[in-house]
């Protein structure tokens, strides 16, 4: 089992105006690029030809060095600021979270603080972690975790014990499982509880199904 308890995420950055509403981001964000980061105008252009988003995109990109590959990194406007809509790498397949979140951390630090502080605006930055209990309610984190410590981890949930606590946990997630997705709970079992990704993976699977056929019968309104 893993000393963590919570799964790398994806890290979010939103930018709310002052009071010099969106332009005073804009104009200061490009005024405080520096080092390996610059604006990039023409990528701007080719994002406004190629969706069909509505709004201000901010676009620059980063060259590579020892550390971070090279990236494009986008902000889109939304009705209370900026937010970050992506990061690409230029030159490579993906980033993953490690890199993602360290490309998104280094424009903080060198260009989004700085022009914060000198415009005004604030700075919001997600955690680049995630715990069971951000995404579920403690009572279906407990339930998750008391099959997860007690299970056999070669059988999945094929015993009856554990097979008991698994439905209960599948039954409270649909009640009260607020952000909790399959893809989450795979990650959590492998990355946090030491399952491996086979039985990870069959588990999410069970969890999603079971999620739809309760949501079904909810909905369905027969006894």
């Amino acid at each position: 089992m893993s000393e963590q308890n919570s799964i790398e995420v994806f890290q979010d950055l939103v930018l709310r105006p002052g009071s010099g509403g969106l332009s005073a981001i804009r104009h200061s964000l490009i005024a405080h690029v520096t080092g390996l980061w610059s604006h990039a105008p023409d990528a701007e252009q080719i994002l406004k030809r190629n969706t069909v988003l509505d709004g201000d995109v901010i676009a620059f990109q980063r060259k590579a060095d020892a550390s971070l590959p090279a990236a494009g990194l986008t902000l889109w406007s939304r009705a209370d600021g900026y937010e970050v809509s992506n990061i690409v790498p230029r030159e490579m397949g993906q980033l993953g979270y490690t890199r993602y979140n360290a490309l998104l951390q280094e424009f903080v630090a060198l260009i989004a603080q700085p022009a914060a502080d000198a415009s005004g605006f604030s700075v919001d930055v997600t955690s680049s972690n995630q715990s069971l209990e951000v995404v579920a309610s403690p009572e279906v984190a407990a339930a998750l975790r008391q099959f997860s410590g007690a299970a056999n981890k070669s059988t999945g949930s094929t015993h009856p014990a554990d097979r008991r606590r698994w439905m209960r946990f599948l039954i409270l997630a649909h009640r009260g499982g607020q952000d909790l997705t399959p893809d989450f709970v795979a990650r959590w079992l492998r990355e946090v509880d030491g399952w491996d990704d086979e039985s990870a993976h069959n588990l999410s699977i069970q969890f999603e199904f079971a999620q739809d056929v309760l949501q079904a019968y909810d909905e369905d309104g027969r006894p």
